[in-house]
Formats: structure tokens, C-alpha cells, sequence
């Protein structure tokens, strides 16, 4: 009998049984029961690290809970809420706005970083639904692609360069010696401390750190702290943010390779070992050291075999997120091989997703095994590849893509709907539920359905327990409509009223809505590898481009 070991033998074995394995233990007997009640926080401990609810270096770095029990309870249901199993809320932020383009979002600060279709940045802290700090329309740009991580804002302006923001806390007064910012970056800096002086919000504030100016034009940009990366046409520049300096350039991203040329970027992304670029010709991975091209996959090369979503009955009525069927090669292949939009590593390192204009999202495990030597294997030997295209349609109706962090969370929007995928390669072996045969689950946000303003979803984002995006604002005073009532840019029609608004001045304790902004083009929909915008395209945008009411909602669990 297991109470019968020696301690600490019986907790190391208890150590390997997942939670709901927990429970069932202390039903056995009151000897068993009593052993685990006695080592309760060890126990829950070990159950934290072995469903990977916290990670080691969470341990190290002093991020200990202080009732293990709870702890565990809260992160399975908010597990079971992604599956459709748990409830969820619905919360519209509209301190953000109405005419919202990116979204970041900082869980552990509990704020939301958003750019405007019209110009300006504000920072909005989630719990009120207050602005905390903010840069006017006249000084970030229209339609400003923006990313975040650790404490750092880059955004890009029309000379090519990228302006570099960080927490007023963190920067202890100073800012960067070898790229300082410019005269206007210091002004603003100035403006917006003066406007945002509480010192109560300090911890949410800016202040102006570096401007990095880019060797040449530049097509899309991705930081992960601390690298930027910023691609042109033909070559791939990495910065180190903190030292606000060019570390490495991966030259000739265009070469021919096996007949195949890159073509237009579509997406950037970076780790810290790889480079990652979509392009109309394929997706390409190539090494950070040395710049060798390591991997390269054609669309056209994709596999056929795909698992097709389909809905089901809706399960969990308190929920929003309802699970979907997966079906194995049901649907009839569509005749466009698609381009490659977007893709994400995860943040272990191990796994990339990547998103195909058609509605395909191709998930590869693992993926440095395509590009191992010898033992390099095919991508159809590994790829789970999900068909979200409806039956007899053959659009091109993938929108964006967003991936989380130590929860390997995927969710994709489409014109079709928002979906969320749980990668199950580890957590149901730990769990009573079983995977489908890929070894992933789908779930569909039901209430966020509208054919017309999923097209127009500009930014998405997952935090450990919640997916933030843009949609159209519901018009409605304390409560969600799922109507979302008709307005002149549901019918294409602009109205004059629509343009740009003064910039407010407002203290820290004001909420902040509608200001204005305008859609481009030119720019890339699917998020934080944005194309940037030139600035003749800047000017023809303001001339005709009509503004499109977005605002941020939260799903959250």
C-alpha cells in the first residue's frame, strides 16, 4: 500500500498522478487520505509543475502561490473554459475607443496598449476600463503597427524609422545612449508626462527610449524581447532593443531555392534561434547564426490530408466558447493553394503554427525535425493541419492568427468565425478527457458571428486566461448586444462625421472614447508582423479610406 512507503517515496510517486487522480486517491482509504492532507502543498505542488500550470523558471524567480490547492483549482478551470467546458465572461472595453487597429496586451501589469486607425497610442488598465496614459493622433501615425513585450513599445513612423517607448519605472530616468530618441520623440514625451501626471499611475506610463533607424525600407517587423526584427525586401535586420543596436542582417531572404522565390512578405517572426518569413511563394525559416537558409515550404506543396471543423450542438449554455466536431477529410479540397499569412513559434520553442489564406491553419510539432539532417522528416508526417473553410466555398477568408504563451493557446478569425485551438499533445494524458484523433480541440466563439464585422477584425491577442480582438462597438450602455446594430460603414457609406477628432487633454482619472481612425490597404491584416504603410499610401488613405468601428471586447475564463 502506498501509505505504507517510506514518505518521501509515496509523495514522489504521488507526484506523477494528475489531479483528478488526486481526488480519486484520497477516497481509497483515511490512511491515504491523511498522507496527502499532511503534504497538501507538496502534493498540489508537484501537480502545478506536472500539468505545467507553472514553470520552473516561475519557481526560481519567486513566483510561488500561497495555497498550491487553489492555485491548481483555478488554472483547471480555466482550462476547461477554453475547451467550452467552464463559463466564460464577455466585457467590451470601451475606454479603448471605437476606432482601435493593434492590440497588446501585458497580463501580469493588467494593461492594454492600443494604436488607432487615426493615430495616437493609449494605455488602458483592464480592471478599471480607464486610459492611464496616452500619445496624441499627431504624433503616432495612422494605422501604426505596434508591438510590445517586457516593458517596451515600438511602433513605426513614416521616415522608415521605429520609435521605441519604455515603462517610465523601468527606464529610471534615462534613455538610450547609442540610438537616442529624436527632439519630437522628447517633446511628446514630455507632453504626455505632463498630461498623465499621477503618480499613482506611474507604473503604467512611457517615456521615450531609442529611435531605430532602419538601413533601408522595411516590409514587417516582430519584436520578442530583446530582438527586433525588421525585414525589407530582400534582407532581414535584427536589433537588440535594450542596447538599441543592429546585432545581425540575414541577407538574400528572396534567393531562388528549388525553383521557388519568396515574393512578397506577408509575416515576420522571431525566436531565438530561427527567423521566420511568409511570403506569397512559401514559408521560410532560416537560421539567426549565420543567416543559412534552413527550410523551405511551398503552399502548393501542402498536404491534402486535413481535419475539417464543423459545428456541433452548443454544449455549456453560461459559456461563449462552444466545441466543434472534427471531421477528417469531409469537404472537398477548394482549387486555390492559398498564400502563407501569418505564423507563431511557441513560446517553448518546440512547435509552429502557421496560417493559410484559404482557411487552413497548419500546426507542425516538433518543427525542427524538418530540417534535422539525416533524420529530417516530412511535413506530412507531422503536420495536423485544420480546414475552417465552409463546405463548397473556396475564399480566401483567413483574417489573423494570435498564439499564447506557456499555454500553447492558438486562435484564429476568419470571415467565418473566431476559434480557438488547444494543442492536447501533453494535457489530455494528464486529464479524464481524451483528444480527438489530431490531438487538438476546436472551440468557436458563438456570440462574434457576423460575416461582415469578422472581416474587419484587425488585431487579436491571448493572455493565460482570456483572448482580446476588435469588433465592432455595441452601442449599448451596460450590457453586450449581440446585434451590434447597423451603422453607415456596414453599408460602405462614409460619414463626414466619422473623420478625425481633436486630441483630448485628460488627467489619469478620465476614460477616454471614440477617436477616430482610417483602414489601409496596403496594410497586412494578420497582426504583429504587420506591412507597413509608405507615405504616398499615407496620403491616398487619408483622402479616401473610410474609418471602421472597432473597439476591444475580452473573452475571459
Amino acid at each position: 500500500m502506498l501509505h505504507q512507503l517510506p514518505p518521501e517515496v509515496a509523495l514522489h510517486t504521488i507526484s506523477y498522478l494528475p489531479l483528478h487522480s488526486l481526488y480519486s486517491t484520497t477516497l481509497i482509504s483515511r490512511d491515504w487520505n491523511a498522507l496527502i492532507a499532511t503534504n497538501e502543498p507538496t502534493v498540489y505542488r508537484n501537480a502545478a509543475i506536472l500539468h505545467r500550470f507553472i514553470d520552473e523558471d516561475q519557481l526560481g524567480a519567486g513566483s510561488i502561490p500561497i495555497n498550491w490547492k487553489a492555485y491548481c483549482r483555478r488554472q483547471l478551470e480555466i482550462e476547461r473554459g477554453w475547451r467550452g467546458k467552464a463559463p466564460s465572461a464577455v466585457r467590451e472595453l470601451t475606454a479603448t475607443g471605437t476606432v482601435v487597429h493593434r492590440i497588446k496586451v501585458d497580463y501580469e501589469l493588467g494593461l492594454v496598449i492600443t494604436t488607432r486607425q487615426t493615430g495616437g497610442i493609449s494605455v488602458c488598465d483592464i480592471k478599471t476600463n480607464r486610459i492611464l496614459w496616452a500619445l496624441p493622433p499627431d504624433h503616432a501615425v495612422r494605422y501604426a503597427h505596434c508591438e510590445y513585450d517586457r516593458g517596451y513599445i515600438i511602433f513605426n513612423r513614416y521616415d522608415n524609422c521605429k520609435e521605441v517607448w519604455r515603462r517610465t519605472v523601468d527606464a529610471d530616468g534615462h534613455h538610450s545612449e547609442t540610438s537616442p530618441p529624436d527632439k519630437k520623440m522628447l517633446e511628446a514625451s514630455t507632453q504626455a508626462a505632463a498630461n498623465y501626471h499621477s503618480a499613482e499611475n506611474r507604473w503604467a506610463h512611457f517615456k521615450a527610449w531609442a529611435l531605430l533607424r532602419m538601413p533601408e525600407n522595411t516590409r514587417a517587423f516582430r519584436f520578442s524581447y530583446p530582438t527586433l526584427l525588421a525585414v525589407a525586401t530582400n534582407n532581414a535586420y535584427l536589433w537588440d532593443v535594450p542596447r538599441s543596436q543592429l546585432v545581425s542582417v540575414v541577407r538574400d531572404v528572396q534567393r531562388l531555392y528549388h525553383g521557388l522565390l519568396l515574393a512578397a512578405i506577408n509575416y515576420v517572426e522571431v525566436n531565438d534561434l530561427y527567423v521566420f518569413i511568409c511570403g506569397g511563394g512559401g514559408l521560410r525559416i532560416f537560421a539567426r547564426e549565420g543567416g543559412a537558409l534552413l527550410y523551405q515550404l511551398p503552399t502548393r506543396e501542402l498536404t491534402s490530408a486535413a481535419w475539417d471543423v464543423l459545428p456541433r450542438t452548443p454544449g455549456l449554455t453560461s459559456s461563449v466558447v462552444h466545441p466543434q466536431m472534427l471531421l477528417s477529410n469531409c469537404r472537398s479540397l477548394c482549387s486555390s493553394h492559398g498564400e502563407f499569412m501569418a505564423c507563431h513559434v511557441s513560446a517553448s520553442g518546440n512547435d509552429l503554427a502557421v496560417l493559410v489564406s484559404n482557411g487552413r491553419l497548419v500546426i507542425l510539432p516538433d518543427f525542427q525535425r524538418l530540417f534535422a539532417g539525416s533524420n529530417s522528416v516530412h511535413h506530412r508526417d507531422i503536420a495536423i493541419i485544420l480546414n475552417f473553410q465552409p463546405p463548397s466555398s473556396d475564399e480566401e477568408i483567413s483574417r489573423y492568427l494570435a498564439v499564447g504563451g506557456r499555454n500553447g493557446k492558438l486562435v484564429i478569425a476568419t470571415w467565418k468565425g473566431i476559434y480557438v485551438i488547444s494543442p492536447t499533445f501533453d494535457f489530455d494524458r494528464l486529464t479524464a478527457d481524451r483528444p480527438p484523433e489530431p490531438g487538438v480541440s476546436v472551440c468557436r466563439l458563438s456570440k462574434f458571428d457576423n460575416d461582415h464585422l469578422l472581416n474587419v477584425i484587425s488585431c487579436l491577442q491571448i493572455t493565460h486566461d482570456a483572448i482580446y480582438f476588435t469588433y465592432k462597438p455595441s452601442y449599448t450602455n451596460g450590457a453586450f448586444n449581440t446585434t451590434h446594430r447597423a451603422h453607415v460603414h456596414d453599408i460602405g457609406v462614409h460619414d463626414p462625421a466619422d473623420d478625425v477628432e481633436e486630441f483630448p487633454i485628460v488627467a489619469d482619472e478620465v476614460e477616454v472614447e471614440d477617436w477616430e481612425d482610417e483602414d489601409s490597404e496596403d496594410e497586412d491584416p494578420m497582426g504583429m508582423g504587420a506591412v507597413e504603410e509608405d507615405p504616398v499610401h499615407a496620403i491616398i488613405n487619408n483622402w479616401f479610406l473610410p474609418t471602421s468601428s472597432n473597439t476591444v471586447y475580452s473573452v475571459s475564463f
